[in-house]
């Protein structure tokens, strides 16, 4: 079969052995001719990449509709005129936008900002208000975000903003699900986390156009008259980045364990607080003018409300070979400024983890044993004994190996015994199921007999999509965040607790409520997920084991999900008085 020419593969190479310099000529090769073939067209393509521009902006100037799977199925099968495809494929209130508003008064908008970045970086054409607005009777502060479709790069603008309609993908009736390339859905405005509103009618505006990218809006040091401290709102994934530059200057740093008022002014659990000392107001404006966190002071102290942070001690698994799950997060603790140290299985074998460690960081693929997981294409590691370990460069000896039942998880039990705490994401999260704890696989079915089975791909699958989850905003976990927030979904674990666990207290950080979770991408059978655990916050001896079933970090993206990881870093780091 691999013989046969085919789309993508129009000329096959016969069986021989192959070498390195190969693969790099194959490469040269096909770029020197794409370079030679615009060469001699360069006036066509020239011609055609500026008729699809105009094309663009004429479409984002009138009414468009966007033909998806789902429209299609719905009419599948309706006979008619003009009047029944008027009713599946023009339906007035499906048409596409003809653009967006990105609120400036929402809770994150630095992270809405970084969104905008992005798409600048991308060729989007972004304004932003000069002055305050009012569209259709919605009122809109200066300094929002306006993305409208009339664009070169309409395409791509619709497309992180839309969600994605993947179809119901089956080789013959009853074949299971065929699966797609990579993820079916990843709609970054709600990974992102971003609040925005679609408009379906043209728009005018006090909107200048940004020339190019942006930086954070600058944040604000006020009431610093007889301030003895000040507070900080963890709404924003900035804010994290800003305890981690005041921890490492030597700040006293807080965390507020439950609401408190002063004047007036609430402050919510999960909120901030920096002792004042002498140089404290000057760090705090340096701050705010690099990262937009604003701060604001406070002639009163949250007392034993607030417990004292300290720089949490963050281990972060990773084998010989590299994971790309670990790689991305990595990436992401240095760009929120978190100390770490890379640990293979190797080390965390060897014991007396309590003594090094506040946080474990278990990605996904940490327990798989290998094979693709859901961050990204990960080959399994080399068994043990077939590398030679004085064979490797000195610096990659006493990496190899892998998270094992005999000797890893009794080092990783005890560790959590003595107050750690083990953060685990995607499949990873079986660590709970070797530690026997209180927890089950919510997506089984019962046969005849009453005996629970996984569910089969004939009933369930779901590819990397983007699903709705409700929040429990009280849980430490989930300070900062709303009710609900978009997850990175890729047939990730989902949890049920046992009634033993219910005695004890054990409540979901994170559950899927209803029948329809799907936002963006594809989930066949969803409605098994209703009810389902997404979060979960164990506690084991002293310490916590942290089940993330979605991908909280998949490839660096979902920033709206970001929380969930920085607050349990942070309370790893808590020093009870």
């Amino acid at each position: 079969a691999l013989q046969l020419p085919r789309a993508d593969y129009l000329s096959p190479v016969a069986p021989q052995p192959w070498h390195f310099r190969q693969s790099v000529d194959y490469s040269v090769t096909a770029n020197k001719a794409i370079l030679d073939y615009a060469a001699r067209h360069k006036e066509q393509l020239l011609h055609n990449i500026w008729l699809m521009g105009k094309n663009a902006i004429e479409r984002g100037n009138r009414d468009s509709w966007t033909v998806t799977p789902k429209v299609v199925a719905a009419a599948k099968g309706v006979r008619g005129g003009a009047a029944e495809f008027e009713k599946f494929f023009r339906d007035p209130t499906k048409r596409d936008p003809r653009g967006y508003i990105i609120p400036a008064d929402q809770s994150d908008f630095l992270t809405a900002t970084k969104f905008v970045n992005v798409l600048l970086a991308t060729g989007v054409q972004v304004h932003q208000a000069t002055e305050p607005f009012a569209i259709k009777g919605r009122s809109y502060p200066a300094g929002s975000y306006v993305v409208k479709s009339a664009q070169p790069f309409r395409a791509h603008a619709l497309d992180m903003f839309e969600p994605q309609d993947h179809p119901d993908d089956f080789a013959f009736p009853g074949a299971p699900p065929t699966p797609p390339y990579d993820a079916a859905g990843w709609t970054l405005a709600y990974q992102m986390g971003v609040q925005f509103d679609r408009l379906l009618e043209n728009f005018e505006g006090p909107f200048q156009r940004l020339p190019e990218i942006v930086g954070p809006p600058a944040g604000t040091v006020t009431e610093v008259k007889g301030a003895t401290g000040f507070f900080l709102t963890a709404a924003t994934n900035d804010a994290f980045r800003a305890v981690n530059q005041l921890l490492v200057a030597g700040e006293e740093v807080y965390r507020l364990r439950k609401p408190i008022e002063f004047k007036d002014q609430k402050y919510p659990a999960g909120t901030f607080y920096v002792v004042k000392a002498e140089k404290t107001q000057e760090r705090l404006e340096g701050i705010a003018r690099r990262l937009g966190t604003s701060f604001r002071g406070s002639p009163d102290r949250p007392g034993e409300g607030a417990i004292r942070l300290k720089p949490a001690r963050i281990a972060l698994w990773d084998r010989y070979g590299g994971s790309m799950p670990s790689g991305w997060t990595r990436w992401l603790l240095e760009q929120f400024e978190y100390p770490f140290h890379v640990v293979y299985p190797p080390e965390l074998d060897k014991g007396d983890l309590r003594a090094k460690y506040d946080v474990i960081v278990l990605v996904d693929g940490a327990l798989s044993g290998g094979g693709r997981a859901a961050g990204g294409g990960d080959a399994p590691p080399p068994d043990v004994g077939v590398v030679d370990e004085l064979g490797l460069p000195a610096e990659y000896r006493g990496r190899r190996g892998r998270i094992s039942t005999e000797r890893t998880v009794p080092q990783l039990k005890k560790f959590l015994e003595a107050g750690g705490t083990i953060l685990t994401i995607g499949n990873s999260t079986s660590l709970a199921t070797m530690l026997k704890l209180p927890v089950e696989n919510h997506l089984v079915l019962a046969d005849e007999q009453g005996r629970e089975r996984p569910l089969g791909r004939d009933k369930y699958y779901i590819p990397a999509s983007v699903l709705r989850a409700k929040v429990d905003t009280e849980q430490p976990l989930s300070w900062g965040l709303g009710d609900e927030v978009d997850v990175m979904f890729s047939g990730s674990p989902t949890f049920r607790i046992t009634t033993e666990a219910k005695k004890k207290g054990i409540r979901p950080v994170a559950t899927f409520a209803g029948k329809t979770p799907l936002r963006s991408g594809w989930a066949f059978g969803q409605e098994y997920l209703d009810g389902g655990i997404a979060v979960l916050d164990i506690p084991v001896g002293k310490g916590h084991l942290v089940l993330f079933g979605p991908q909280i970090l998949f490839r660096a993206q979902p920033h709206g999900t970001f929380k969930w990881f920085f607050n349990g870093i942070v309370r790893s780091s808590e020093q009870p008085e």
